[in-house]
């Protein structure tokens, strides 16, 4: 079995302790999971313990609460910027507001250990998540905000209708203000961390989110998630990992509740499915340079693809690797998406253990940068036994690469070259 980055993490409950909160008769109902999310935390500010006890009520459906046109309890951020100590919990049918709200972290750090450094454009993975982890936080707490998971949850069982809306989502600013020494040396004693994490969950939403500066891991990771967008957020500055290939540095990463890798609930190899990533921003901060990819995905088991993927109208700049490349998927379409000055284009890959099927790759503009080895448009199939079929490519406009298809790949049409 591969060694996950995440392959430390200890199992356990997020969550924890229950604490008390006002409200009315409302207060006495049990959260769906049994508890509130979100315990008192100490050391964290007022505005905090306020967020956290509005998330509870939220996650309990309190009648005192705004509902917003899906259903779901409104919960408003307060304005300023926020260092949290652990990640804020959201139950379901909840929307969280945070336009001029800043989150930032101030978890407990393990010792980072260096490895042997790769080679920057070292070739992708031919089995999921093949790196070594390095430098992790406690438990499962290494993101800023998570959705409620039952300890036994499976499937896409967690509480869901979930919607994001705002806030700049900044793991690495609180270390990068408070460390000492030199840029490198502020942004290493910063954890790496994801910012946004969803696991075996449905129906999230996330609008207008600015993730930035992000070490190492995802800006926004959906974990077992059946039917989520993304939409008009940012994706800017990433700090590389010094041990990993640059091909798993997605900013919005699609994943699956693989051993090691799971967040909350069962690691039982459920996929992602029904995904939109739409009218997104993917490039450098004013701090770091640009992520290695938009999006893709890096992990799979026997029979468990992630299906049904719809990634349209983004614009990606400075990519370090592909700019969007989806790996162990099925049923995509990449279309009309802008890619500028990448290392990479679009390129399409099955992995061990799984074939994939229906790809569709049209009407992107893509611009590599001089020197590139990845090609604009790609298809790859891994071997014989790991064949990509009906694809469709046509209708691109490339510069600085050109099209590359494997053998065992076949095509709908005649493929554009």
């Amino acid at each position: 079995m591969p060694v996950s980055r995440r392959a430390a993490l200890a199992a356990g409950v997020l969550g924890g302790a229950t604490v008390l909160t006002t409200g009315g008769a409302s207060a006495a109902q049990a959260a769906p999971s049994g508890r509130d999310p979100n315990p008192a935390v100490a050391g964290e500010s007022d505005s905090v313990r306020k967020l956290r006890r509005l998330l509870n009520l939220a996650a309990r459906g309190d009648r005192s609460l705004e509902r917003d046109a899906g259903g779901r309890c409104v919960v408003i951020a307060p304005a300023g910027v926020h260092v949290l100590k652990r990640p804020l919990v959201i139950g379901g049918n909840t929307t969280l507001r945070a336009d001029g709200a800043t989150f930032t972290s101030d978890v407990a750090v393990k010792p980072q250990t260096y490895h042997k450094d790769k080679n920057q454009h070292s070739p992708e993975p031919t089995y999921p998540d093949s790196f070594v982890s390095v430098g992790v936080v406690n438990s499962r707490e290494a993101t800023l905000l998570i959705n409620d998971v039952p300890d036994d949850c499976t499937g896409h069982q967690a509480a869901g209708n979930i919607r994001l809306e705002g806030g700049i989502w900044d793991p690495t600013a609180h270390f990068v203000r408070n460390a000492a020494g030199d840029d490198r040396a502020r942004a290493t004693a910063a954890p790496p961390m994801n910012a946004i994490t969803f696991e075996h969950t449905h129906h999230v939403e996330l609008s207008g989110v600015t993730v930035r500066n992000v070490k190492w891991w995802h800006g926004v990771e959906l974990n077992a998630v059946r039917t989520a967008t993304v939409s008009e957020c940012r994706f800017e500055g990433w700090v590389e990992a010094p041990t990993a290939g640059l091909w798993h540095g997605e900013a919005i990463q699609l994943d699956l509740a693989f051993a090691g890798i799971t967040w909350g609930g069962v690691a039982d190899n459920t996929p992602t499915t029904d995904i939109r990533i739409i009218d997104n921003y993917c490039g450098p901060s004013r701090d770091h340079p640009g992520w290695g990819k938009l999006t893709g995905s890096h992990t799979g088991a026997a029979g468990a693809v992630h299906s049904d993927v719809w990634i349209e109208r983004n614009l990606i700049e400075h990519a370090k690797w592909d700019a969007i490349g989806p790996m162990n998927t099925s049923r995509v379409v990449i279309r009309e998406n802008t890619i500028r000055a990448c290392w990479g284009g679009v390129y399409v890959k099955s992995i061990n253990p799984n074939p994939n099927e229906t790809v569709d790759i049209m009407g992107n503009d893509v611009t590599l940068v001089d020197g590139s080895t990845r090609p604009a448009i790609g298809v790859n199939a891994t071997n014989a036994q790991l064949p990509v079929s009906d694809v469709a490519v046509y209708a691109n406009t490339v510069r600085g690469g050109g099209f590359g298809y494997s053998s065992n790949v076949t095509f709908r049409r005649e493929p554009q070259r």
